[in-house]
């Protein structure tokens, strides 16, 4: 799949994966970074993580020497909390970490412990339990909408290896309840690429996504209809494949 490169404008740069592993940069991930803003493109990352606030995630890439502003971070929890902002939603119940709860209060969204909430919010939780389970339970059964930060089964940490991502809570209260969510804001969905799009004046075809998984990276682009490249060893046809992040150098 061809990319025609004169036409872009911007780059989003997937995080977990693509620019760190955990605490640890990735090989070539700043020298990409600031070849891409040499180029005069602008950078953006984005991130399915919905543990941290955006600030902690614009803090963490400063941290480990990725020059960056905060307006050019986004994560699938504070698009969440915009999301849930712009329709003007309150009552809301979030299960995910306090971070994530901070975040949607930070935005003036009421977040509240009870049960009967009319509107559920699913995040990533690395303390996720069964009482967890059993209160996001009982809201979902009775709460107008379920709103998910994102569906990912799994994502890469400190060394490369897996852990379990938001998916598998969205999925044991699913099961749970026996509803599905009405929304999944992070990726694939396009939402993020959108409030880029409309924020910077960029069409579909100027922002390229880069990534290291098909199934939320790729997939966000072409749902959005914009261009895309894989990281990793891995193949599809329908999107441009590099070993590794200092590839792209080579492509503009």
């Amino acid at each position: 799949m061809g990319i025609d490169f004169q036409k872009i404008k911007a780059v989003a740069f997937d995080l977990d994966g693509t620019i760190y592993y955990g605490p640890d940069l990735i090989e070539g991930a700043l020298e990409t970074v600031e070849y891409v803003r040499n180029k005069g493109l602008k950078v953006f990352f984005l991130t399915n993580n919905s543990t941290r606030r955006r600030q902690q995630i614009y803090e963490k890439l400063l941290k480990i020497g990725v020059p960056c502003s905060l307006k050019e971070v986004y994560s699938s929890g504070y698009a969440t909390a915009e999301y849930v902002n712009r329709l003007n939603l309150q009552d809301v119940f979030v299960s995910g970490s306090e971070d994530l709860k901070e975040e949607f209060r930070s935005r003036g969204v009421s977040v509240v412990s009870s049960e009967d909430a009319r509107n559920l919010v699913i995040g990533y939780n690395p303390k996720f339990s069964y009482d967890d389970i059993t209160q996001a339970l009982r809201v979902a059964l009775k709460s107008d909408l379920v709103i998910s930060c994102n569906l990912d089964r799994s994502y890469p940490g400190e060394g490369g290896l897996l852990f379990p991502g938001c998916g598998a809570m969205v999925g044991a209260i699913e099961a749970a309840s026996g509803r599905k969510s009405d929304i999944i804001v992070g990726k694939p969905s396009r939402y993020m690429l959108d409030v880029i799009m409309a924020a910077e004046g960029l069409q579909n075809n100027e922002i390229l996504v880069v990534g290291d998984t098909y199934d939320s990276d790729v997939m966000m682009a072409k749902n959005a209809e914009s261009p895309s490249i894989l990281i990793g060893n891995k193949y599809h046809p329908d999107t441009i494949c590099v070993d590794s992040i200092s590839e792209i150098m080579e492509l503009f």
